[in-house]
Parts: structure tokens; C-alpha cells; sequence
């Protein structure tokens, strides 16, 4: 009796584990619609082996229209923890297409390099379930908006 207890109890436990890893939370919420936002964009590229480093800043009123429009694509993409998010390691890599952007908006900051992960507020989170091709789509986007 105690063991089939034990094995049910642990069972639960792996089960609230798998939820509260696997729960998607919408991006939207990263950005404030009562704050400033802070876009930053960094390109790395090398051309006939030259280095190409270029590094952009946007600022966008609180109620913008292009600030109304990154909060409304950011909406339409989710963030899950994962088991990454148990571990302090927040190391972020960058995709081969060499973008990188960091939005910043009150006390909430986003890093994405277009690798299927973000890091957000020193924590690294998996976008969607299907990461690298939404977070690229959510990089291209939001670039469009910036251009």
C-alpha cells in the first residue's frame, strides 16, 4: 500500500513538474503599454572576410504606433520555461543570419538571437514549441516594424 502511495505521490509531482514547464505564457506581456520601449538591434555578418558589426537604437513613445505594434506581435508568439529555466545558466547564442535584438520596456528586458530560446530578465525560456523557425519569424517581424 505504501509503495503504490509513493509511486502515485511521485507521479503527481512529474506531472505539476511537466505543467508548470510546459504552460505557455504569451510575450505580450514583456512589454508595457504604461512604459517607454527601448528596441536595440545588432547585426554581425562578414563580407570577402571583413567583419560587419552594425548596432541600431530605437525609442518609442508609450502608446506609439510602431510601439502598439511590436506589443501586438509579440502577442501572437508564446514563451514556456523548460528545464533550462531550473539552471542558472543564461548564455544566449545567435543564430547564423547574425541578429540579435534586446527590447526593453519598465523593468522587463528581451533578448532574442533567433535561436529558439530568449532570455528574459536573466532567465532563458523556449519560444513556442516549435522554437528556432517562430523565433526567427518573430525577429523578422519585429525587424519589419524597425525598418
Amino acid at each position: 500500500m505504501k509503495r503504490k502511495n509513493s509511486i502515485l505521490v511521485i507521479a503527481i509531482i512529474i506531472v505539476i513538474i511537466g505543467v508548470y514547464a510546459l504552460y505557455p505564457h504569451s510575450l505580450e506581456d514583456v512589454v508595457s503599454s504604461e512604459e517607454r520601449l527601448y528596441v536595440l538591434h545588432h547585426f554581425h555578418d562578414v563580407e570577402d572576410g571583413e567583419p560587419i558589426v552594425e548596432f541600431k537604437e530605437y525609442e518609442f513613445e508609450k502608446g506609439s504606433e510602431k510601439a502598439l505594434k511590436i506589443r501586438e506581435i509579440l502577442g501572437g508568439y508564446t514563451y514556456h520555461r523548460g528545464l533550462r529555466v531550473l539552471s542558472w545558466d543564461n548564455d544566449l547564442d545567435i543564430s547564423r543570419e547574425g541578429n540579435f535584438i534586446q527590447i526593453l520596456s519598465g523593468s522587463n528586458t528581451l533578448s532574442s538571437g533567433g535561436t529558439g530560446e530568449i532570455l528574459m530578465n536573466s532567465r532563458i525560456y523556449s519560444i513556442d514549441y516549435w522554437g528556432r523557425k517562430k523565433n526567427r519569424a518573430l525577429l523578422e517581424e519585429i525587424l519589419d516594424v524597425l525598418e
